[in-house]
């Protein structure tokens, strides 16, 4: 039986370029490299990894992806330190950032492609430590990119406004 996993697939394709509104493909679209190179003036308070640049939130959305698919379903061997280095090697730049965002997207595509509605109920490891059932991975994974998909909007907005747009 599929009907979970297609229901999971489904949403994890919404997530990334299936809603015209909410996705993370429509926050992106049209944006030039100046936008995604854009810090808040006043500074940025949050991850180690982040500095308020848009270019920073995409590639966080598909190495994360990566990193999360490589702790729960290989060896753990791609990690953080393993994508920021190939990142800074393509060029550390939108196109970088947005190759790897897709990489991430059919990384946990290919994952799922194979499961079981009764797959979704194992437990697998996360990165950072802890477990976590492989139908909540999968979600989690859906929802982190409805939510930086919302973050990216916001930073647009805040751009055009101080450029006044």
């Amino acid at each position: 039986m599929r009907t979970q996993v297609q229901f999971l697939k489904r949403l994890l394709e919404q997530a990334y370029e299936g809603s015209r509104w909410h996705s993370f493909r429509s926050a992106v679209e049209g944006l030039t490299d100046d936008e995604a190179l854009w810090v808040p003036p006043t500074g940025f308070k949050g991850f180690r990894w982040a500095d308020g640049s848009i270019l920073k939130i995409i590639f966080h959305v598909g190495a994360d992806k990566i990193v999360q698919i490589s702790t729960a379903f290989g060896e753990g061997g791609v990690d953080w330190l393993a994508m920021e280095h190939r990142f800074k090697a393509m060029g550390g730049n939108l196109q970088a950032a947005l190759q790897i965002a897709q990489e991430g997207h059919e990384t946990v595509l290919d994952a799922m492609a194979p499961l079981t509605d009764d797959d979704l109920e194992v437990e697998r490891p996360t990165y950072g430590s802890g477990r976590i059932t492989t139908g909540s991975l999968f979600l989690m994974l859906a929802e982190h990119d409805f939510y930086h998909a919302g973050q990216i909007q916001y930073i647009r907005g805040l751009i055009s406004a101080q450029r006044g747009k």
